[in-house]
C-alpha cells in the first residue's frame, strides 16, 4: 500500500510540475510577442484541479473569443498545454492600461467573468486587476477558502459546469430561435411560408412553423452538450442520430404529422454538433472540415435504395440534395456567408436566390415534376433582378401558382444566418 501511495504522489507531483512549466512557457511566449507588439491580452480559464484540459476549460476560453473582434489590427494565437487552453491577442493599436480597465469590467460584468482570467501585458509587465477574488460558492475571499479546504472539488466543478452550461444554453436558444425566425419572417419568398402567406404549402402556415420551431430547438441544444461530453466520434454520431429522430418525432407531434423542418433538423443539427466539437476541445480543424467529417461517418454505410425521393433523385439524375451538401462540407454555405452581409431583407433574399440557383434541392425537384422544369425555373432565378419588386413579386406568384417551393434552400439560409450570428460570438472561421 505504501508503495502504491508513493507512485500516486509522484504522479501528482509530475502533473503539478508540468503545469508550472507550462505557465512558464506561456510567460515566455508572451514576452516573445512583446518584442513586436505593444500589448498582449491573455485569456485563460480559472479552473481548479489538475485536469486543466477538460471541456469546461475550452468552453470558457471560447466564450470570450469574441474579444478578438473588439481589438483592432490584432493577431490571434490559440494554444493549449498542461495548464489548459489559452488565447493570446496581440496588438499595437491600443493603450495597455485602458485595455486592462475594459478587461476588468468584462470580468466583473460578464456572467462567466468570475471563471476566467484576462491578463494584460506590455513591456513594463502585467497589469494587476486589483483586489482579491471572491470564492465561487460563498462571500469569503477565494484564497482563504482554498487554504482552509472549505469546499470540495466536486462542489466547485459542479458550480462551474452549471454556470457554463446555462450560458451556452441561453446563447444557443436565442440564436437558434432568431436564425429560424430570420428565414421565416422573409417575405415574399417564392412559394415558401411567410407571416403573410402559406405560399405553395396548403398544409402549412406561419403559426404551424412557429410550433415546429419551438418543438425542435431543445434537441439542438441537447446535441450541443452531448457533443461536448462524448469523446468517441462514432459513438457520438450514433447518439446524435437518435436525438435527431426524437426531434423529428417532437416536430410531427407539434404539427400533427406535417413535415415542417425535417431537413433543417439534419442540417442545423450537424452544424450545431460540429461547432460544439470545435469549441469544447482543442482542434485545429477548419469548422467546415468537421462538418464534412461528421457527414462522412454518418453516411459511410448509406445505400441509395429508392426508399425516399432523395434516393430516387440521386439514382435518376445524380442529384444528391442535403446529403451532398453535407458531404461537401457545406461548400455553398461557405460561398453564401459573404453574400449575407447582414440580416436585412435584401441581404437575405440575395442569399436565398444564390441557394436556389446553385444547390441541388430535391424538395424543389420533386415539386417541379421533371428535370426540365427544374432547370427552367432555376434559369428564371439566375435572370432575376432582386431590386425590381415587380419581378420578385411576379416570380413569387409563379412559384405559388405552380406549387413550387425551395425547402432545401430555406434550410441552408437558416444555417447561414446561424453561423454568421454564432461566429460573431465564438470565432471558428
Amino acid at each position: 500500500m505504501e508503495h502504491t501511495w508513493t507512485v500516486l504522489e509522484k504522479s501528482i507531483m509530475n502533473i503539478k510540475d508540468n503545469i508550472l512549466n507550462s505557465r512558464e512557457e506561456r510567460a515566455k511566449l508572451i514576452n516573445t510577442y512583446l518584442l513586436d507588439y505593444k500589448t498582449v491580452i491573455s485569456v485563460k480559464a480559472n479552473m481548479p484541479g489538475l485536469d486543466k484540459n477538460n471541456q469546461l476549460s475550452y468552453l470558457l476560453v471560447n466564450a470570450f473569443s469574441y474579444l478578438t473582434n473588439t481589438i483592432s489590427n490584432s493577431k490571434i494565437d490559440y494554444r493549449q498545454n498542461d495548464d489548459g487552453p489559452f488565447l493570446l491577442i496581440m496588438t499595437n493599436d491600443v493603450d495597455s492600461q485602458s485595455v486592462k480597465n475594459e478587461m476588468v469590467e468584462i470580468e466583473n460584468s460578464h456572467e462567466l467573468g468570475r471563471l476566467i482570467d484576462i491578463d494584460v501585458y506590455d513591456k513594463q509587465g502585467s497589469f494587476s486587476r486589483g483586489g482579491r477574488r471572491i470564492c465561487y460558492l460563498c462571500d469569503e475571499y477565494a484564497i482563504n477558502c482554498i487554504k482552509n479546504n472549505k469546499h470540495s472539488f466536486e462542489e466547485i466543478i459542479e458550480f462551474i459546469r452549471d454556470k457554463v452550461y446555462k450560458y451556452y444554453q441561453r446563447i444557443l436558444w436565442d440564436n437558434l430561435d432568431s436564425s429560424i425566425m430570420e428565414e421565416l419572417a422573409l417575405d415574399p419568398k417564392f412559394g415558401l411560408v411567410t407571416p403573410y402567406s402559406s405560399g405553395s404549402h396548403k398544409d402549412m402556415n406561419y403559426e404551424l412553423m412557429i410550433k415546429a420551431k419551438t418543438a425542435i430547438i431543445p434537441f439542438f441544444i441537447k446535441m450541443f452538450f452531448v457533443t461536448c461530453e462524448k469523446k468517441d466520434v462514432n459513438d457520438l454520431l450514433i447518439e446524435l442520430k437518435n436525438i435527431g429522430i426524437s426531434a423529428e418525432t417532437a416536430m410531427f407531434l407539434a404539427t400533427e404529422g406535417i413535415n415542417a423542418y425535417k431537413g433543417l433538423i439534419f442540417n442545423l443539427g450537424l452544424v450545431v454538433s460540429g461547432i460544439a466539437y470545435k469549441i469544447s476541445r482543442f482542434s485545429s480543424e477548419n469548422i467546415f472540415e468537421i462538418f464534412k467529417k461528421f457527414a462522412e461517418i454518418l453516411f459511410k454505410e448509406y445505400k441509395y435504395r429508392g426508399h425516399s425521393y432523395g434516393d430516387i433523385a440521386y439514382q435518376k439524375y445524380l442529384i444528391s440534395g442535403i446529403k451532398g451538401e453535407a458531404l461537401n462540407g457545406f461548400k455553398h454555405v461557405q460561398e453564401a456567408l459573404p453574400i449575407l452581409k447582414d440580416f436585412t431583407w435584401i441581404s437575405k433574399i440575395r442569399a436565398l436566390v444564390f441557394y436556389i440557383t446553385n444547390i441541388e434541392d430535391t424538395s424543389f425537384l420533386k415539386r417541379a415534376g421533371s428535370i426540365e422544369s427544374y432547370l427552367e425555373v432555376k434559369k428564371l432565378f439566375v435572370d432575376l433582378d432582386i431590386f425590381d419588386m415587380n419581378q420578385v413579386n411576379g416570380l413569387n406568384q409563379l412559384c405559388i401558382e405552380n406549387n413550387l417551393s425551395f425547402g432545401g434552400s430555406a434550410d441552408l439560409l437558416v444555417v447561414t444566418v446561424f453561423l454568421k450570428k454564432i461566429n460573431d460570438l465564438w470565432q471558428f472561421f
